[in-house]
């Protein structure tokens, strides 16, 4: 898979191309996934290349899924590591009774 850079003079909705839209549709409580094929027309010829470079796009995007996950999840695990550290209760070793001494002193 060979990643470039767009760098048309034509915004990338008006190229005359494949296009696949993919959404996370509102339902019940939650998300499910939607998708569409864009097709220029209804006489669009559609190649194998043009295929192959739209499921290349599709693993990009997947990369990119995974690593916005793993920062919201690094997030959440350094605001609940803070939280914890915030509630740790600190205490004086010096207090501790030895249990070889059962508190009573020497």
């Amino acid at each position: 898979m060979r990643i470039v850079p767009y760098e048309g003079e034509e915004n990338l909705e008006d190229l005359d191309s494949l296009g696949l839209v993919i959404k996370a549709i509102p339902f019940e409580g939650s998300y499910v996934p939607a998708y569409s094929m864009v097709a220029p027309d209804d006489n669009y010829f559609i190649t194998i290349d043009e295929i192959n470079a739209l499921m290349d796009g599709v693993e990009i995007a997947r990369e990119k899924l995974d690593e916005l996950i793993a920062i919201m999840l690094q997030g959440k695990i350094a605001e609940r590591l803070m939280q914890s550290e915030d509630n740790v209760i600190m205490y004086d070793q010096e207090e501790e009774v030895d249990e070889d001494d059962n508190g009573k002193g020497d």
